[in-house]
């Protein structure tokens, strides 16, 4: 599978141009690829700093027109995409989602954990919090996901977090556990977690013995008379650890390549059998351990 990850920068905030650029981008991008990825919430600007609860007004269902558009031009160029959007639900709720979109542009339905299909990923942690001098509410426009779902596409299955998802070894096990031999990562960071952003994917991937596809947003975005610097750094990392392609840092629009052997996610799960070893009843006690500390 040969993968291209677009690290974009700044996203207009006119949904017309921020959608058209999305397109730009992908048709620009999809020669000699099987798939493009973007990052988190590429069709608009990263505006969960804001406050603003305007910026609602940017969502857009997973079925709907925009969406679709992109579908007929990724089977025009007969290239898969990813990529990441403000999601209206059909019950209205508002989420930070995923689409995946075969290269003959089917809008891949996912299967999540609890067997149910979806149309989309959606954001399962949602953040808080002071991240460097930017005070991070995403709670304010996102409402959680129910967690990992499996879309089958490409030739095998994936998996794709968002963000701040990425924290979390449960649902990298998780999509292992529902058969993942891929996950891609879409983000919008910025601030100190630079200094561990792809050593934290190199364990993450040498933990769940998957491809790890990884694009982050990357320099300078004004939203709301606040501008945010965001380190980049999008990466491609194989099975046992390995960087196979990276981004520089902080540089906006630029693209890495790589070629993905899925051979070798049998190949290192055979070679270093983490999943013969696990304890799970180490995962009975945590379960346990959290029920009563929240009760």
């Amino acid at each position: 599978m040969r993968v291209k990850v677009v690290q974009s920068g700044h996203v207009p905030e006119d949904p017309d141009e921020a959608w058209a650029a999305l397109e730009g981008a992908l048709a620009a991008h999809s020669a000699h690829a099987d798939v493009v990825v973007f990052p988190e919430l590429a069709t608009t600007p990263y505006f969960g700093c804001t406050g603003d609860d305007r910026y609602r007004r940017w969502a857009e269902p997973a079925t709907g027109p925009r969406v679709a558009r992109v579908a007929r031009l990724a089977a025009r160029l007969g290239v898969g995409v990813v990529f990441g959007f403000y999601e209206r639900g059909e019950d209205a709720r508002l989420h930070n989602s995923a689409v995946v979109i075969d290269p003959d542009g089917t809008i891949v339905t996912g299967v999540g954990h609890d067997g149910t299909p979806r149309s989309s990923y959606r954001k399962s942690s949602i953040p808080k919090s002071l991240v460097g001098e930017s005070p991070v509410d995403e709670k304010r426009f996102f409402e959680p996901g129910d967690g990992v779902v499996i879309f089958e596409a490409f030739g095998t299955k994936a998996a794709v977090l968002i963000c701040y998802d990425r924290t979390f070894p449960e649902y990298w096990l998780a999509a292992r556990a529902a058969g993942a031999e891929l996950v891609f990562v879409l983000v919008s960071s910025m601030g100190f977690r630079e200094a561990l952003f792809v050593q934290e994917l190199q364990v993450r991937a040498l933990e769940t013995q998957v491809w790890i596809v990884a694009a982050n947003r990357a320099g300078f975005e004004e939203i709301a008379g606040a501008t945010t610097d965001y380190f980049g750094l999008s990466v491609v990392v194989a099975p046992d650890g390995r960087v196979v392609a990276q981004a520089p840092a902080h540089r906006a629009d630029c693209v890495i390549e790589a070629e993905i052997d899925l051979s070798e996610v049998a190949a290192t799960r055979e070679g270093f059998p983490l999943g013969r070893d696990r304890r799970p009843t180490m995962f009975q006690y945590l379960a346990r351990q959290m029920q009563e500390t929240s009760a």
